[in-house]
């Protein structure tokens, strides 16, 4: 069974796009092949950071979960609104914490706006954080235009394209990051 873990980046008031990440972890449950483990930003009031966990002789208990989140997933999802034409600054500030728990690691991304073009623009700025920090990025995303009618409050496709883009998006996520677990198990560690 996979171990999949979504890391969610919106804390502001009346966020949106916790649909798309509910719906994301739904689909995956639902799929009997991923357990799944759900951060939300929001839970964690994380301060803007100055020093990277790393570097910190006694780290917060929070940044030690989310830092445990990343490191046994077999891969991550990435799920943001688009703010300002890229992804949300409390995402960008989270990510900034961690370093080795990146490296080698699939991420696939999922962006929600709403506006018409589903985040597009934050999308493409993800990739290029993901390749920044050592990941391997899923080439499909997930893009929710006019997110407040594509799902319900629960998560919950209300459209026939979500529900298909999800499902599309689902299967996509358990076959790459199925192959990238199974190529890293028949090559061991990765050499020093």
């Amino acid at each position: 069974m996979l171990h999949i873990t979504i890391l969610y980046g919106a804390i502001r008031e009346g966020r949106q796009s916790v649909r798309v990440a509910k719906a994301v972890a739904h689909a995956l449950r639902e799929s009997g092949k991923v357990k799944v483990t759900f951060i939300d930003l929001k839970d964690y009031r994380l301060p803007v950071m100055e020093q990277r966990l790393k570097d910190m002789a006694q780290p917060p208990q929070n940044l030690l979960t989310i830092s445990n989140a990343i490191n046994t997933a077999d891969g991550l999802i990435l799920v943001t609104p688009e703010y300002n034409g890229s992804y949300s600054g409390a995402f960008k500030n989270m990510v900034d914490y961690f370093t080795k728990e990146y490296d080698k690691k699939p991420m696939a991304i999922a962006v929600a706006s709403d506006g018409r073009l589903g985040g597009i623009n934050a999308s493409h700025h993800l990739q290029h954080l993901v390749l920044s920090i050592g990941g391997l990025p899923m080439p499909y995303f997930l893009l929710t235009p006019r997110v407040q009618e594509a799902y319900d409050a629960a998560g919950h496709p209300a459209t026939e394209k979500a529900k298909a883009d999800l499902k599309k998006f689902v299967t996509e996520v358990i076959w790459f990051f199925s192959v990238i677990a199974a190529g890293k198990k028949a090559l061991g560690p990765k050499p020093a």
